[in-house]
């Protein structure tokens, strides 16, 4: 008997709108837990927005949604600015 196992796909446009719904579903599902987790293990400012086929969006944040546009629109502004000020300043006494 064959095994399925992980078999590398060929990349390109799923003809089924419905399968290229559900499968745009469960892949968005995954690259929220990957952005999840990147910014907890990291300590990242994430701000997340991919779009449906049929145009809603999705979004994820981390910290804030506020804070990270700010930071985005602005990403030369001083470490003390972001939210994280205390953690980075830690950083800068203990690499001292």
């Amino acid at each position: 008997k064959e095994n399925q196992g992980r078999r590398k796909i060929e990349i390109k446009i799923i003809e089924n709108e419905n399968d290229r719904l559900i499968l745009f579903s469960k892949r968005c599902t995954v690259i929220y837990q990957k952005i999840y987790e990147i910014s907890t293990l990291c300590g990242g400012e994430i701000l997340f927005i991919i779009f449906s086929a049929i145009g809603k969006p999705y979004s994820f944040v981390h910290p804030s949604t506020k804070s990270t546009a700010k930071r985005f629109l602005n990403a030369n502004q001083p470490l003390n600015d972001t939210i994280y000020a205390p953690v980075e300043a830690f950083r800068k006494v203990r690499s001292n």
